[in-house]
């Protein structure tokens, strides 16, 4: 399914973000909306603390953030991973959002797990658009994103560790993500911009504080910079 969405999209965490000042008109939001947390054989799910206000007429993305318990580790059994489904199927249901973006840092013996668990997600919801957050990682070095089914992996291109300067340079010199599938929508951060970004991506951007005009206006500003360095190549 093609993602109607702005090109720029504000991922809003549990905080009580004043959004007052988001133009909705070009500025959608990802708004976290529960954490679901993977322990033992059990699914377990927080719902969101803060409130939610963005101007009237926004266009929203319930995010679902999940959570491995470290003492208690998942099972990543089949019946987990339908049970795991079932709660994002509720999600889906019952929030406001025009899709759902899971957003699971899974590691490598969890992946099959994931893939599972959205592949019985998108049994229930054939025709909904659903997206998924990625480690830059997953689209530069391996391809198993590509078993999601998902409409949208969203590559997050900052807290990249130890590769982050190589990583930089490679996008800089024009390179881009390896996996078709990551290559519709970018995540970036407010307080580490990168100087380039592939061309014609989605926009979606956290910010590690509280959201305020300033800090919007001078997202908005590096996106046009981008945009115009794009069309120099």
């Amino acid at each position: 399914m093609p993602v109607d969405l702005p090109a720029l999209v504000l991922w809003a965490w549990d905080r009580d973000d004043d959004l007052s000042f988001i133009d909705p008109r070009d500025t959608a939001v990802a708004y976290l909306a529960a954490t679901v947390i993977l322990r033992g054989e059990t699914v377990f799910l927080a719902p969101r603390h803060h409130p939610l206000a963005p101007p009237k007429g926004t266009r929203l993305v319930a995010v679902a953030h999940v959570e491995v318990d470290r003492h208690e580790p998942p099972v990543v059994s089949d019946a987990q991973a339908r049970e795991f489904a079932a709660t994002l199927a509720a999600l889906r249901e019952n929030l406001p959002g025009e899709f759902l973006q899971i957003d699971f840092e899974a590691k490598s013996s969890q992946r099959d797990f994931f893939v599972k668990a959205v592949a019985a997600l998108r049994h229930r919801f054939p025709d909904a658009v659903l997206s998924a957050t990625a480690l830059t990682s997953w689209c530069l070095n391996e391809r198993w994103t590509q078993s999601l089914a998902v409409d949208e992996v969203v590559p997050m291109l900052f807290r990249l560790g130890p590769d982050r300067r190589r990583i930089r340079e490679y996008f800089a010199d024009g390179g881009d993500f390896r996996s078709a599938n990551c290559r519709t929508s970018i995540g970036v951060a407010t307080d580490e911009l990168p100087a380039a970004i592939p061309s014609g991506r989605r926009i979606y951007a956290f910010s590690p504080r509280r959201w305020n005009a300033e800090t919007y206006a001078t997202l908005r500003e590096r996106i046009r910079q981008w945009s115009d360095a794009s069309r120099l190549y």
